[in-house]
């Protein structure tokens, strides 16, 4: 889900500074047809419009998408889509279309979020002179990712980002709770984001055990999860976890505005616990709500205990109850730490992400030797290989 969030934020952010911008994903005949609409924009919390290409892959399909959702077909249909086109630039987060992308000669740069293994085929767009660039979300990524052989120069770490209109106008907590049928006099910690266990919600379940007297939200997870999260709390006799289950982004602002505190538990067991950059905690500093979060590397490049939250240490629930219960015995800490992250926050918005992107990409576009006319000359040669391919 944050995936797919992020990559409409972007699309949204990069529509705005951008004179023509296309964002092309997959779909089924029916959404092919829609493109952006109503229902979509609430999805993701978009407030512009801006052009979205469905290839349909697929005759029908409901959400949560089937693994095989994004299949071969879509990845070779959307480069064919790309040649059509002759963009200046694809950006994109699938190492699939990168490589397609690159055999065209389509400049490319690539957004990954995951390390990068010794034997990745990957490796092999760093020398690419149509591979632009590569833009990933934690210091400790970009350098495991140079190692592996990615020049500095075409290198860029930036956060992600959070969209601060999707929390205008203000709500005050009881307004929040009110809309929301919350009562008003709980002591309510939130958590926003899926239920797995390596966001931390072991830890979750059992600080609230250690808590009877606080209320537990949690917003987010899927059917599955939510089950799974249920029967965990009747095992552990928990009377004080209220699950809501997932709500459309447009929605999720008056959920975080009702709480006292937000938690971010991310566990340090996760095999991307040292390079997370998770989208809810920039989502949490826009509320101007105190946070408790994990200690984690990537985490305390933006958070700071004290400043402009209090960390706990990952998977120890006796470390984050004491961290919340300094917040409600210290109202004047709460308020000084809520603020300081909701001015910070300003720095990560998506507009100031993808105007650093674009910043890096201008003059190494300007460096390439070829003009933007290859991919039309590449484009009967494509479809060539694809029917080939398909047959």
């Amino acid at each position: 889900m944050a995936h797919t969030i992020q990559v409409a934020k972007m699309a949204q952010a990069l529509s705005q500074k951008l004179e023509d911008f296309e964002l092309v994903t997959g779909g089924d005949i029916k959404s092919a047809l829609k493109g952006m609409d109503t229902e979509f924009k609430d999805w993701y919390g978009l407030h512009c419009n801006f052009k979205v290409v469905r290839i349909p892959t697929h005759i029908k399909v409901n959400y949560p998408f089937p693994p095989d959702y994004y299949n071969p077909r879509f990845f070779k249909l959307a480069v064919l889509y790309a040649c059509l086109k002759s963009p200046s630039l694809v950006y994109t987060r699938t190492p699939n279309i990168v490589e397609l992308s690159l055999k065209m000669g389509i400049p490319v740069i690539w957004e990954k979020h995951e390390p990068i293994n010794d034997d990745s085929p990957s490796r092999k767009f760093f020398d690419d002179k149509n591979f632009i660039g590569f833009v990933t979300i934690s210091p400790q990524l970009l350098d495991q990712y140079i190692k592996h052989g990615l020049s500095p120069e075409k290198s860029l770490f930036v956060h992600s980002g959070v969209d601060l209109s999707n929390f205008l106008p203000y709500q005050s907590k009881d307004f929040a709770r009110q809309k929301l049928s919350f009562a008003q006099d709980e002591k309510i910690i939130l958590y926003s984001g899926h239920l797995y266990e390596h966001k931390g919600i072991p830890t979750l379940l059992e600080t609230a055990r250690l808590m009877p007297e606080y209320k537990f939200v949690l917003v987010g997870g899927w059917t599955n999860d939510i089950n799974k999260v249920k029967e965990d709390c009747k095992n552990l006799n928990l009377n004080n976890v209220k699950i809501v289950g997932h709500v459309v982004q447009s929605e999720l602002a008056s959920y975080l505005y009702a709480a006292d505190v937000l938690i971010l538990p991310t566990s340090k067991s996760w095999h991307l616990s040292e390079t997370t950059s998770p989208l809810k905690l920039f989502e949490y500093m826009a509320t101007r709500r105190p946070i408790v979060a994990s200690a984690l590397p990537t985490i305390n490049t933006v958070l700071r205990d004290r400043e402009n939250a209090l960390l706990a240490q990952p998977d120890e629930p006796l470390s984050f109850k004491q961290a919340i219960v300094q917040l409600f015995e210290n109202p004047t800490l709460a308020s000084v730490i809520a603020e300081r992250a909701f001015e910070e926050v300003h720095n990560f918005t998506w507009d100031s992400r993808v105007e650093r992107i674009l910043q890096f990409a201008a003059p190494r576009l300007q460096k390439l030797d070829e003009g933007l006319t290859i991919p039309r000359k590449n484009l009967m040669r494509y479809i060539k290989c694809y029917l080939k391919s398909a047959l």
